[in-house]
């Protein structure tokens, strides 16, 4: 695996308030110093290593490479049937509050993981609720004092969250099943006075003036597992990792070439929509 490359120094940030983006936090009049210190930590070769990078406070963005997956036909096929239109809203969610669970808090887990997957056809059910418990695990292992875990399984068929940005979330953790996975990049590749003056614009034209050096993006392959601290993450520096989902590619006549089969799993402090 190829070592981590740490990023020259910079000056002391200031963190953004816990759960506030960088917009709200200047149109409050909070002023907020960017740390370009943050690198995203790929490639990782497993679980273990993901676990043991994202103790360090300077990575805020993790790919683990994971190959091929064993069902990926079925998968496939399970996709291209599913929601047609491919809405990019979840066929399947289930948030708890683990404060409600805390002597139990395994077989609560369990259970939420169990209910997510149960209208998928067999043998679908049984891994994608094994990839469900693994990412809940890893996340609430990381970040043990976040209370309100949320598990979907989504469709996309179009740009979904396509501008780049950070969440205000503690952490999402997902695997795109099927078509490309998120993209993510390092603070120093990001051009933050852009991130907020291409408020408005379309992603088209937002994307290359946020991240001007697209050779410096990196790109989760298919069933890649993502881990993305937000700004909410303990001890984050500044802000969460910037990223985006990818881009949807489309045939001459506009249809979608592949749809996103994606589980997400996500860890706030407070209770999320969906």
């Amino acid at each position: 695996m190829a070592a981590l490359v740490m990023p020259h120094s910079r000056p002391a940030t200031t963190n953004v308030p816990i759960g506030t983006s960088l917009w709200h936090a200047r149109a409050a009049g909070i002023c907020v110093e960017i740390s370009e210190n943050g690198i995203v930590a790929n490639p990782i070769n497993s679980l273990n290593r993901l676990i043991s990078c994202s103790l360090n406070p300077t990575v805020k963005g993790l790919v683990w490479n994971r190959g091929q997956n064993p069902l990926k036909e079925e998968i496939k096929a399970f996709t291209d049937q599913c929601l047609p239109d491919g809405n990019g809203m979840p066929f399947a969610y289930e948030q708890i509050d683990l404060r409600n669970s805390l002597s139990n808090r395994v077989d609560s887990v369990n259970t939420l993981c169990s209910k997510l997957v149960s209208k998928l056809p067999s043998p679908l059910r049984s891994a994608l609720e094994a990839d469900a418990l693994m990412l809940c695990s890893t996340l609430t292992s990381l970040c043990p004092s976040s209370p309100w875990l949320t598990v979907q399984l989504e469709c996309v068929g179009h740009n979904n969250c396509s501008r780049w940005h950070q969440d205000m979330y503690v952490g999402r953790a997902l695997i795109s099943y099927t078509g490309p996975g998120t993209w993510l990049v390092d603070d120093r590749n990001v051009d933050f006075e852009m991130l907020e003056k291409s408020l408005g614009m379309t992603s088209e034209v937002s994307d290359r003036l946020i991240v001007p050096d697209r050779s410096k993006v990196h790109e989760a392959g298919t069933n890649s597992v993502c881990l993305l601290k937000g700004n909410s993450w303990m001890d984050i520096q500044g802000l969460g990792v910037t990223h985006k989902s990818p881009v949807v590619e489309r045939d001459g006549e506009g249809r979608v070439r592949e749809k996103r089969l994606v589980l997400k799993v996500d860890l706030s402090n407070t209770q999320p929509g969906i």
